[in-house]
């Protein structure tokens, strides 16, 4: 179960503890990868992608599965950020502004994330939770205040994992996987766009600032 939930009796009241939606293993590390490890970073998609396999919808994943595994191509453009824990676990691309990835219909001037893949025998330890909080903190470091990403529905783990993290729905910039994979054998799978605001602007709306 993620996070955690303490129960504490101090003078006879209970207090609560809510789960930290952002908790992870500390012996994770969070770094860039390096030219040389750019096919050790492709090898992981495949085994990502492998568990939604066989719901009629493989024609996506083959689609995407071939883009995803191409990674030179966006290292360049993105910062190809990895994780360790005894070795290299999970990989996320991030984009100082998401027109760069090349497809997207978010706004400019708000940064990205895609390629999130996480090794099957890592999964449940915050690794995909130590990456996206990765580029939380590089969005605020470039200066801008929202965070967007699409991800197919297909992937219900990552809708849930953004869900979780407070990432919210914003179904204008919606896509048809189609669009961005064209196919004989498409279907209506959709890309599902996110978004997260970690600027000044989110803190004004949750009442925080000053």
């Amino acid at each position: 179960m993620d996070g955690f939930e303490t129960r504490e009796r101090e003078v006879g009241a209970r207090t609560h503890r809510r789960p930290d939606p952002w908790a992870s293993d500390e012996r994770i590390s969070i770094r860039s990868a390096q030219a040389h490890e750019l096919e050790d970073v492709a090898a992981l998609f495949p085994l990502a992608l492998e568990p939604y396999r066989g719901s009629g919808s493989d024609w996506v994943l083959d689609a995407y599965l071939a883009e995803l595994a191409d990674v030179r191509s966006r290292f360049d453009e993105a910062e190809v950020l990895i994780a360790e824990r005894d070795g290299m676990v999970g990989t996320i691309a991030f984009y100082p502004d998401v027109r760069l990835e090349g497809w997207s219909t978010l706004p400019g001037g708000w940064a990205g994330l895609r390629a999130l893949a996480v090794h099957p025998h890592a999964r449940r330890a915050g690794v995909g939770r130590a990456l996206v909080r990765r580029c939380v903190e590089r969005t605020r470091d470039v200066g801008a205040e929202t965070l967007g990403i699409h991800t197919i529905s297909l992937l219900t783990d990552a809708v849930r994992l953004y869900e979780r993290l407070g990432f919210v729905r914003c179904p204008e910039f919606d896509l048809r996987a189609a669009e961005i994979f064209p196919s004989e054998s498409a279907d209506e799978t959709m890309a599902l766009a996110f978004r997260l605001d970690v600027g000044a602007a989110a803190v004004r709306r949750s009442g925080r600032g000053r």
